[in-house]
């Protein structure tokens, strides 16, 4: 049988849920294996066995052995400004050659629109010798919950949506089952779309939000559930409060974890209505 490796970052749970979904549709051809992808206090990225099963975290070297040996590699994340999040730029170069005539499948997932989401990673695998056969964008719930303006939903409200992105994904399946591909993003148009209407002016200001994380020490109690659960290392509990260390890769996942709301990123207040994720197993 042959081996797929999925490589995915997710902050609030999105993208963890597509991956999960497709890892099971594609398992009746290939034999599984999945990676979170988090970075270290050096900034370094890592993959993290899910589930663990007795392997160990990957540093560099690991990860590119697990490429190097696999015949399919799924590369999965949220955009940010049509842009891969930073933990998947750093797998990117990470990896680098080893990626060199392996085939490869893209899945982003955005809550509006994204133009080249999927091709912004497809792109960079592909200037190491990847072959992109299959990318697609796939519509999940807003995240980000200290934004106002955008409406947070939960539980049966997303049921909608998550149909219709469950639908999408089983016709992504069944394309790479079938060896027809589909590279949604790489035309010239959806490159333009992504570049200009949102890719330049993001990561030229990317590195100034780093910084923008607050927590609020008259509600933060110390629980050190924000601390536990960072992708990036970037918070750590000093003297009964949680502290941020200026890497914040804005995931969103402690402004949403916080039993209190003492997290703020992009809002000026904490959030009213925090967004509890999807499942992390496939609804069937």
């Amino acid at each position: 049988m042959k081996r797929l490796t999925a490589f995915y970052f997710s902050g609030t749970g999105n993208t963890r849920y597509l991956t999960e979904w497709l890892s099971g549709l594609l398992a009746e051809r290939y034999e599984v294996r999945k990676y979170a992808l988090i970075l270290s206090a050096d900034g370094a990225a890592r993959a993290v066995p899910v589930p663990a099963h007795g392997r160990g975290e990957l540093a560099a070297e690991g990860i590119r052995r697990a490429v190097a040996e696999s015949d399919l590699v799924l590369i999965a994340y949220p955009v940010y400004g049509s842009s891969p999040p930073l933990p998947v730029r750093r797998f990117l170069h990470t990896a680098g050659n080893a990626f060199k005539d392996k085939e490869i499948a893209v899945a982003a997932t955005q809550y509006m629109f994204s133009g080249d989401g999927a091709a912004a990673a497809g792109r960079t695998a592909e200037r190491y010798g990847g072959r992109v056969k299959y990318a697609e964008h796939f519509d999940m719930p807003n995240n980000l919950s200290d934004c106002r303006i955008f409406s947070v939903k939960n539980g049966e409200e997303l049921r909608a949506m998550l149909d219709r992105t469950e639908r999408k994904m089983e016709a992504f399946a069944r394309r790479i089952l079938d060896g027809k591909p589909l590279r949604r993003g790489f035309n010239p148009v959806s490159h333009a779309v992504g570049y200009f209407c949102q890719r330049a002016l993001w990561r030229r200001h990317e590195g100034d939000k780093k910084d923008r994380l607050k927590i609020d020490p008259s509600r933060c109690t110390g629980c050190g559930l924000c601390a536990g659960n960072c992708p990036a290392a970037n918070l750590r509990v000093e003297k009964g409060r949680a502290v941020p260390a200026g890497r914040c890769i804005l995931c969103y996942r402690c402004v949403n974890l916080c039993p209190v709301r003492a997290v703020t990123l992009l809002g000026a207040a904490p959030p009213a209505k925090q967004y509890k994720g999807v499942p992390p197993a496939p609804r069937r």
